[in-house]
């Protein structure tokens, strides 16, 4: 396949005429992924193994939907290994897990707030 790259001022006229829209914001799409705030669940493809961290449940309250998790270093959200707080969306991200289960999770930044999308009990 033939990748064809845009001079900025041909971008910028079709971003002003309305065509090729897509092209001229794919490149920044792409380039803000890695520091978006945004969670798009609809579009992301499966969580490699790979991008799972490390952690172990220390709390976990079904009302609030927070779960505290002392965790290794989180790559994807560039953060060290602490124990922190983090928010899921209902009671059945977590399902059966219990404080001092062993863990492996996909954390995402969303609207300023850290949320456990995935989590599976370590083996």
């Amino acid at each position: 396949m033939k990748k064809t790259f845009l001079s900025i001022p041909v971008a910028a006229s079709l971003l002003l005429l309305g065509t090729g829209t897509a092209w001229a914001q794919a490149p920044a799409a792409a380039a803000s992924d890695s520091h978006s705030n945004h969670h798009t669940e609809a579009t992301a493809a499966p969580t490699p193994q790979a991008d799972l961290s490390e952690g172990e449940i220390t709390r976990w309250d079904p009302r609030t939907l927070r779960l505290t998790l002392k965790h290794g270093e989180i790559k994807n959200l560039e953060m060290p290994p602490m124990t922190m707080v983090f928010r899921v969306a209902d009671a059945s991200v977590v399902g059966d897990l219990k404080p001092g289960d062993k863990v492996r999770f996909r954390a995402e930044q969303v609207s300023g707030a850290y949320h456990v999308q995935r989590i599976e009990k370590a083996p």
